[in-house]
């Protein structure tokens, strides 16, 4: 599909409004033909993602879209922002450029920037919505990104990526070896270009086997944004300094940014004590739980474990700066059927961990309505006992 077309249904997608699109589809009032009302159709969902996903984009009424999992895939607005904050320099290369998120952010740092994809359609798109965007230090390249670096003679200050993590049918693909490009392959190249790499993943990617799979690698950080975990980013140097890994976890919230660094050498070595509850407890952000810094954070913040797995945390005095959320406990009961009748069509918060029921479950069998300002938390503690804690939010 033509550019002209792409740019002509987003359009006619701005002035839809609010639609269903499987109804405007039937109804087509403008009796466009197909192929046209599908484009603008397309155009329609694309906004929807980009508005919450780059705000800054939705508003510039130039942006459109390609496929809608070009959308699905980028980084936002918010992690863009943030993973390039603290590199600049004279020329970077994005060996998988794909809707331009990162190339956008990159250009900001670096006073020129090489952006390679494959798909000529999708690049066509990319210079469109630059152009609306005033980015004018972009070389665009339509290569494979391993026949690209095979021939380049560039030195590069930074190099990025974020391979393909979508097989045949759409499959999700989770192994190092499975994404486009394999890191694992080009890697040696990619150090012979420049001395900093850095490769965007999944969160669902095991932070060990990426440490062992591949060499050279300085720190991994695991970005969430408002608690949810959205990426895996991992740096990789040419330094031959054998040092520990920093496995950084990262979570963007509203009013600030909560980061806590650890390495898996001091997380093995590190002891912490199990108490009963007390007057707080905590519960660390999602970030810190995919790190798996779990005794890494007692032993910073000065905190008890309840139990090993359960991962919530203890004290009598309160942390102010714990990062993730902190709960006022007021009482802490034996779990049983009739501690909770009382509290039936009664509304709670009602979370779970470590428990052989979910809230989910825990909710249809003691008949609790969620919601309200109070929390019921079902965990074990030291001694396997099933617990029940009412609490309050601190913050």
């Amino acid at each position: 599909m033509s550019l002209e077309i792409l740019i002509d249904a987003n359009n006619q997608a701005r002035s839809l409004g609010k639609i269903n699109t499987t109804a405007f589809a039937l109804k087509n009032p403008n009796k466009w033909k197909p192929e046209f009302l599908r484009a603008v159709l397309k155009q329609y969902q694309f906004l929807k993602k980009l508005e919450t996903k780059i705000p800054a984009w939705f508003e510039n009424k130039g942006i459109i879209g390609a496929e809608i999992i070009n959308i699905e895939q980028c980084s936002s607005e918010e992690t863009g922002q943030h993973k390039f904050k603290n590199h600049s320099g004279k020329l970077a290369l994005d060996l998988t450029g794909g809707f331009g998120v990162d190339s956008y952010f990159l250009a900001q740092n670096f006073e020129r920037l090489i952006s390679c994809e494959a798909i000529s359609s999708l690049q066509n798109v990319v210079k469109h919505n630059f152009q609306n965007l005033g980015i004018s230090n972009v070389e665009f390249v339509n290569q494979k990104a391993e026949d690209f670096i095979g021939c380049s003679n560039y030195q590069f200050d930074l190099i990025y990526l974020d391979p393909d993590r979508r097989g045949e049918n759409n499959k999700k693909l989770v192994l190092l070896e499975d994404c486009s490009p394999n890191l694992v392959e080009i890697l040696p190249r990619l150090l012979e270009l420049s001395p900093t790499i850095i490769v965007k993943y999944s969160p669902l990617l095991d932070i060990q086997l990426v440490l062992k799979t591949l060499s050279n690698i300085r720190n991994v950080e695991v970005i969430a944004i408002q608690n949810e975990v959205k990426e895996l980013l991992i740096t990789i140097t040419d330094s031959t300094e054998h040092t520990p890994v920093q496995i950084v976890s990262t979570n963007i919230k509203k009013d600030k940014t909560e980061t806590f660094s650890h390495t898996i050498e001091k997380e093995n070595e590190a002891f912490t004590p199990f108490q009963e509850p007390q007057k707080y407890l905590y519960e660390p952000n999602a970030a810190i739980m995919k790190a798996g810094a779990f005794k890494s954070v007692a032993v910073k913040y000065e905190v008890a474990k309840i139990a090993q797995h359960s991962h919530y945390y203890t004290s009598e005095a309160l942390i102010q700066d714990f990062p993730g959320r902190t709960f006022n406990i007021e009482k802490v009961l034996p779990y049983s059927t009739k501690a909770l009748k009382p509290l039936a069509k009664q509304k709670f918060n009602v979370l779970a961990r470590n428990f052989p029921l979910n809230p989910v479950t825990i909710c249809k069998k003691h008949h609790l309505n969620t919601g309200g300002d109070s929390y019921l938390i079902f965990t074990q503690n030291h001694k396997n006992e099933k617990i029940i804690l009412f609490c309050s939010r601190t913050f």
